[in-house]
């Protein structure tokens, strides 16, 4: 099986990039314009291999082209561009709906929530990431950020950081796979540090850059941060310095070297 996976995966590394295929990463992601043709090869490598082996399935009518499976791979393959051999493994399948849409939610462990009960009900959804289920997304929000800073909102990339919390536990707490020259400990002390800093600005009546949809959880403020980290990296740096550089840390990848100074 592992000999097939990577056999599979080697020979859609090898093949040249094309025409269609550079077409289809700027119109997915704005940030590609501005990136050195090296990481842009990256990019659309990673690409081929999300989009062929993800089930994609388009929900309440949503036809699934081209398009879109790549409207939501670039965004992840920029997340993990300094990390070549990650391809989101355990998401097997990505549900794409054309809007918002409704969810119903029964009583259940949450693997967002820690060991607390869901309440049952129905509730409007821009996406969802389920622990070693499928990522929920619509199309409607993943447009909005394809070709603007969007003021720092990206769904894809919040799902999927919550995809990258989930790698080392089923509840996510806002703690991704750091690589090994990173004190774990000091950097999630520094995290939540951070995290309840924000906390207390807002309860003292200041408003904070950040979507403050972030301090609802550990887990929503990192992966709110990282929209912000890769949609307006300089205005993170600015408003959350040590927010940035905690997630530099991980991530690897600092987009303010390329892009414009407005971002």
């Amino acid at each position: 099986m592992l000999e097939w996976l990577f056999g599979s995966r080697r020979k859609l590394l090898e093949k040249p990039t094309t025409a269609e295929e550079q077409s289809l990463l700027d119109q997915s992601l704005w940030q590609a314009h501005y990136l050195p043709n090296e990481d842009r090869q990256k990019l659309i490598r990673w690409c081929r291999i999300f989009c062929a082996e993800k089930n994609w399935e388009g929900c309440n009518g949503q036809k699934i082209d081209d398009s879109i499976r790549w409207s939501i791979a670039a965004p992840a393959a920029l997340m993990v561009l300094a990390y070549p051999g990650w391809y989101f493994d355990k998401t097997k399948t990505i549900l794409v709906y054309p809007t918002p849409y409704i969810a119903r939610v029964e009583t259940r462990l949450d693997g967002l929530s820690g060991n607390i009960p869901a309440i049952m009900g129905e509730f409007p959804r821009a996406g969802e990431t389920i622990y070693r289920g499928p990522v929920i997304v619509n199309c409607q929000d993943i447009d909005a950020a394809k070709r603007s800073s969007n003021e720092g909102y990206h769904l894809a990339i919040h799902e999927f950081a919550h995809q990258l919390d989930l790698i080392n536990s089923p509840f996510a707490d806002g703690l991704p796979p750091l690589p090994a020259d990173i004190d774990e400990l000091d950097w999630k002390n520094s995290m939540h540090r951070e995290f309840q800093a924000a906390r207390q600005d807002v309860a003292n009546g200041h408003r904070i850059w950040m979507d403050d949809y972030g301090l609802t959880k550990e887990s929503e403020f990192f992966a709110v941060a990282s929209e912000s980290y890769f949609q307006c990296p300089s205005e993170l740096f600015k408003n959350h310095p040590r927010v940035f550089e905690l997630l530099l840390q991980f991530y690897r990848t600092d987009l303010r070297t390329w892009l414009p100074a407005w971002n």
